[in-house]
């Protein structure tokens, strides 16, 4: 299932939309609006939109980004599978262009909305709220636009989440993620480099 929110169907390709359109499910605004997403989002920002980027507007600036919907993608996922790119220290989450402090820039580096997803996955098991040994989040570093962070340790390889370390691990000598099984989400780009596709 890939979730749509409103005004999200403009951006999926003609071929998504010819091969996938049984896969879609459209959101309406008032559940993204609503408090169960509204709590999430709070709780995540207090990770992902820090110092001078905490403007009042954050929250818009968010939705923007199509991220709401994310949510929805690994609210109860067992496993979470993300092809993306990182932030560069030192760049605004929003754009992953301007410069910022780099203290400003959250630990949990994926850029875009792809960002948002992973953070509110990994915030499902901070505090105690579910057993941290069953966090398995799994990123592939596509590289992503010129401006993404260039980190010879992740780029080209699947990662995972180290909850104790806040970091990207590198899974051993560049071996695959776990196959999929149960409830997962697959989120992230939506063109893939040559080097993704294999």
């Amino acid at each position: 299932v890939h979730f749509l929110g409103p005004g999200d169907e403009e951006w999926a390709s003609v071929k998504a939309k010819e091969t996938q359109k049984d896969a879609f499910e459209h959101v309406e605004k008032e559940l993204l609006e609503g408090t169960v997403v509204s709590e999430a989002l709070e709780r995540a920002g207090e990770s992902r939109v820090l110092g001078s980027q905490r403007t009042p507007d954050w929250k818009a600036r968010v939705s923007e980004m199509a991220s709401l919907r994310n949510f929805l993608q690994v609210r109860r996922a067992d496993a979470v599978y993300v092809v993306g790119w990182r932030l560069e220290k030192g760049k605004d989450q929003f754009t992953g262009k301007e410069d910022i402090d780099p203290r400003e820039t959250p630990l949990l580096d994926v850029g875009g909305g792809t960002g948002w997803a992973c953070q509110w996955y990994v915030d499902r098991f901070a505090d105690g709220l579910e057993d941290p040994a069953q966090c398995k989040l799994f990123f592939f570093d596509d590289a992503g636009p010129p401006w993404a962070r260039k980190d010879p340790a992740t780029e080209g390889r699947w990662s995972s989440w180290s909850l104790a370390g806040n970091c990207w691990e590198p899974l051993e000598g560049g071996e695959l993620p776990p196959a999929p099984y149960g409830l997962y989400a697959g989120i992230g780009a939506t063109r893939l480099s040559s080097r993704a596709e294999s």
